[in-house]
């Protein structure tokens, strides 16, 4: 498991809020996901002093297909620029295709641009099987 998208948002005195996505495997019983996250985002809040709120990303880590695929993007992703980092990874297999659907992290230092990655992640996913389209959501990284 892992999380991303956190951002801290400052309000001003008092009034600071934290969220951020974690990764959970979707085999985890939602109730107990639910409490571990509970249990999370109030011990961030007293230790902080801010309001957070965790949002809960379901992972299939039991399915061999798709963890060999996220492995692969991932490495086609460094490929490019190895401060390149992708989460999210789902596939929906169809008939005629399978999307692979992800988030990629491009770090603002990186020279390509969006479109230029989506075009050269998909071209390179292309080459591994030609039925695999990429749905990709761009992240920015607002850290170094």
């Amino acid at each position: 498991t892992s999380i991303h998208d956190l951002v801290v948002h400052d309000y001003g005195p008092g009034r600071l809020m934290i969220s951020l996505h974690a990764e959970i495997p979707s085999t985890m019983d939602i109730m107990i996901a639910h409490d571990v996250i509970d249990n999370i985002e109030n011990k961030l809040s007293a230790e902080l002093g801010c309001h957070c709120v965790i949002h809960m990303d379901p992972i299939d880590v039991d399915d061999e297909f798709t963890n060999s695929l996220r492995i692969s993007v991932a490495e086609l992703a460094a490929k490019i620029d190895d401060r390149i980092t992708i989460h999210d990874f789902r596939c929906v297999r169809g008939h005629t295709h399978t999307n692979l659907i992800f988030d990629a992290v491009i770090p603002f230092e990186c020279k390509i641009g969006d479109d230029m990655f989506k075009k050269r992640i998909s071209e390179s996913v292309k080459q591994i099987d030609p039925t695999y389209n990429c749905v990709i959501i761009i992240d920015k990284s607002y850290v170094k």
